[in-house]
């Protein structure tokens, strides 16, 4: 293969190992007071972006430029591709605890400790 050749294949590649790179974030909407990590998130518009190469994760919430928490979560891949949802679950206290958020093919589940009810 000539150089020039080469060289044309690796630019069409780049682009093609660009979008089959895995997505490691995901806008999400939480419409009331949750508990994530022991951390309190007010309802409204994150980011959440995740470090690690999975299934165990660290997943940070982003609001505006700011992280405003972080919290150990499970990526697991589904067949779904539903739009995205927030599952909470209720203490003892009746708190609402983080417990999953489901998006197009992909679940991040919290792990929190003490949740008894399952909530929306």
């Amino acid at each position: 293969m000539k150089p020039k050749s080469l060289f044309v294949c690796a630019m069409l590649l780049v682009p093609a190992l660009a979008f089959a790179a895995e997505k490691k974030s995901v806008n999400v909407h939480i419409n009331q007071p949750v508990k994530v990590a022991g951390a309190d998130l007010a309802p409204g518009d994150y980011k959440l972006t995740w470090e690690g190469t999975g299934p165990d994760v660290t997943v940070n919430f982003v609001a505006g430029k700011k992280t405003v928490a972080t919290a150990p979560a499970k990526l697991v891949t589904t067949s779904s591709s539903a739009p995205t949802s927030v599952e909470t679950a209720t203490n003892p206290d009746k708190t609402q605890v983080l417990n999953a958020i489901e998006t197009n093919k992909l679940t991040i589940e919290f792990q929190n400790a003490g949740q008894t009810t399952a909530g929306n």
